[in-house]
């Protein structure tokens, strides 16, 4: 399914808006997801764009480009970045006020580029203005996450039919991606940070369960060495281990973002009872979701029901840390981690349209911890689950 050009057109019309609202004279993007999400290419290039008009100069890949995107030719170039940047909006007659740009994540050395290049301006950070806009998914994007969604559950029942006793981490990661990639999965996966590295995606079981890398606030795995200590490792998987596999996928730029837990054999019986107590909450909470909802208010009522339940020493610790985590899941889209942020100090109101990744987790000791997330629309009158893997525990 391709992106009509009046849902391109739309997002322009909406940045340039917003360009309006916050008196910003230009935006100048280079980042893939943002060049994607408004030209529909990543081929190397700089969207430009004024509250009136917009131009991609790309960099290297003209020819892909041109296929790509639904500018009209006479709106692409080849041109050589910042320098042709500038002539653009020399010849719109833009010479001076607030340019834009996304700082959280522009390289130092392009910035000092920029700031060279372009002192008749003030470079101030856009990226804010970006994100919340991305926040509300069209009925294409919603599509694309949910063929996401249906690819995830692919590797889902391939672990069903291959896990066995005596296998390693690594195996099991390798035929889940293996059913990933079958299935249309991209290969890669976007987070916005700096430096962030991950393999494939978490899949820890036994006693990695309790060893959490310093990258991410959720069950990591070890990995294979320091070089990238998350995500599967050689570890022999045994009769009675808890087995959690967090493996995202991507589908013509958009995320589904599960996590299951699996054991293999019988599990014990403190791992039974957090998991019947953490899909209460799961349910509960989804059946709460609505437009209007604050992120913290959503945090605040699954930390009650956890302490109603009499789980609240268990609910969102990581391994043996006693610090709780304080985040119960995050925004998805062109970024697996993208805002809202449903934080316990979250003022941000949920909306239509915002699709959400809930993530809840529960430790009792080490090897004892169990997981649960799912990808879930903002509907107008409630939520809907996209996920489609079962969500009970699975005993294999």
């Amino acid at each position: 399914m391709s992106v009509p050009q009046d849902c391109y057109s739309k997002r322009i019309g909406t940045l340039q808006q917003m360009l309006r609202d916050a008196g910003v004279a230009a935006v100048l993007l280079s980042y893939s997801r943002s060049t994607l999400y408004y030209a529909g290419t990543t081929q190397p290039s700089i969207l430009i764009m004024t509250s009136e008009d917009y131009h991609l100069v790309v960099i290297r890949g003209l020819d892909s480009a041109l296929e790509e995107t639904w500018f009209d030719t006479n709106r692409v170039s080849l041109g050589s970045g910042f320098y042709s940047a500038k002539e653009i909006l020399k010849k719109w007659s833009v010479e001076q006020g607030r340019v834009g740009m996304e700082l959280d994540i522009l390289p130092t050395l392009q910035y000092a580029k920029a700031s060279e290049l372009f002192p008749e301006f003030k470079i101030v950070d856009i990226s804010e203005l970006v994100l919340q806009q991305r926040q509300i998914k069209d009925d294409n994007e919603i599509e694309y996450t949910k063929m996401a969604c249906k690819i995830v559950h692919q590797g889902h029942l391939r672990l069903l039919q291959v896990l066995r006793e005596g296998m390693s981490e690594l195996e099991l990661s390798a035929e889940i991606e293996d059913a990933h990639r079958r299935a249309g999965h991209e290969g890669v996966f976007f987070m916005r940070q700096f430096d962030f590295f991950m393999g494939r995606g978490p899949l820890s079981s036994g006693t990695n369960l309790a060893k959490i890398a310093g990258k991410i606030q959720s069950i990591t795995g070890v990995g294979l060495s320091p070089s990238v200590p998350m995500g599967a490792s050689k570890r022999t998987i045994r009769k009675g281990d808890m087995i959690v596999v967090d493996i995202p996928t991507h589908h013509c730029g958009y995320h589904a973002d599960q996590s299951r837990t699996y054991v293999l054999g019988r599990p014990p019986d403190i791992c039974r009872t957090m998991y019947s107590g953490m899909k209460e909450i799961a349910d509960r909470l989804i059946q709460t979701l609505k437009p209007g909802i604050r992120c913290g208010a959503l945090y605040k009522k699954a930390l009650t029901i956890a302490q109603e339940l009499g789980m609240g020493h268990w609910f969102m610790r990581l391994g043996v840390a006693s610090k709780r985590v304080p985040f119960i899941g995050h925004g998805v889209g062109l970024e697996l981690n993208e805002p809202p942020l449903l934080s316990s100090n979250n003022q941000q109101v949920l909306e239509e349209g915002m699709i959400i990744a809930l993530e809840l987790e529960m430790s009792a000791s080490i090897g004892e911890v169990v997981k649960l997330e799912d990808t879930i629309l903002m509907c107008s009158d409630g939520a809907e689950v996209l996920t489609i893997s079962p969500r009970e525990l699975q005993q294999i």
